[in-house]
């Protein structure tokens, strides 16, 4: 198998590789979440999407956490008692107590590092921890659900 030319150009931490990333993984965890009606704490558990989750790039993951914490701003969340829970109940915070516009929340050279904020930070810090990405992957499929919920409307 020859390597992805994109997932190279994300390890280099290359703004188009890492978009590339972004958009791939994107995807999985949408049809995941599709596929387990829309509960983040089943999808999570899916060992195809965990290890694809695992693989993805640091700068990918972050990425992906600020913007769902974003996309997650307006909706009326709860959230699990563990780590997860309190990782996406803190992102959605951020988001919904940030008085700018998306751009801003997101910065001018999103998605490269460094993300702005206090929500930029805290997406930095999980998405680089590769000790334990479960704990990430879980955070974004919890503010993924109000946007899957709303497109099932």
């Amino acid at each position: 198998m020859h390597p992805n030319p994109f997932d190279e150009m994300a390890a280099a931490q290359h703004p188009l590789g890492i978009a590339m990333q972004t958009a791939g993984i994107t995807l999985d965890l949408r049809e995941t979440l599709e596929t387990y009606g829309g509960t983040a704490e089943r999808a999570a558990i899916v060992g195809t999407l965990r290890r694809r989750w695992a693989d993805v790039e640091p700068e990918a993951r972050a990425a992906l956490l600020l913007t769902f914490a974003w996309a997650s701003r307006e909706a009326e969340m709860t959230f699990a008692d563990d780590q997860a829970g309190l990782y996406a109940a803190e992102f959605h915070r951020h988001a919904s107590e940030f008085q700018g516009d998306s751009e801003a929340f997101h910065g001018p050279r999103f998605p490269s590092m460094p993300l702005p904020g206090q929500a930029g930070t805290l997406a930095s810090s999980l998405g680089f921890d590769r000790e334990d990405t479960d704990i990430s992957l879980k955070t974004v499929l919890l503010l993924m659900e109000p946007v899957y919920r709303k497109g099932q409307q």
